[in-house]
């Protein structure tokens, strides 16, 4: 008994290189792992970029009050940047998507 009476006539695309049956399976496998992994190192990169430019939008935010609007909000403008560190840190993680673990 041949291949082809066993499992039929292979299909064959023009232009396609017929898959391996084992290769085929793990293909996909290989790519998502390599894909988690990409993702991972740039979330690992763009994590910490993210968390700086959202402090110093905040400190440039605050920046622009003046005393007396900060006095309101119970700052006051050497508190800016420690302000800024401290809103980042109570950022729901929804918000912070990137952040590192």
């Amino acid at each position: 008994m041949s291949n082809p009476d066993v499992f039929g006539s292979p299909m064959v695309l023009p232009g396609v290189r017929p898959a391996s049956p084992f290769g085929a399976a793990i293909r996909p496998t290989i790519q998502k792992q390599a894909a988690r992994g990409a993702a991972e190192i740039l979330r690992q990169i763009i994590g910490p970029l993210a968390r700086r430019l959202r402090i110093r939008k905040t400190v440039t935010d605050l920046s622009k009050l003046d005393d007396h609007m900060l006095r309101d909000i119970g700052l006051n403008r050497s508190m800016i940047i420690s302000a800024a560190h401290e809103a980042e840190e109570r950022l729901p993680s929804s918000r912070s998507r990137f952040r590192s673990q």
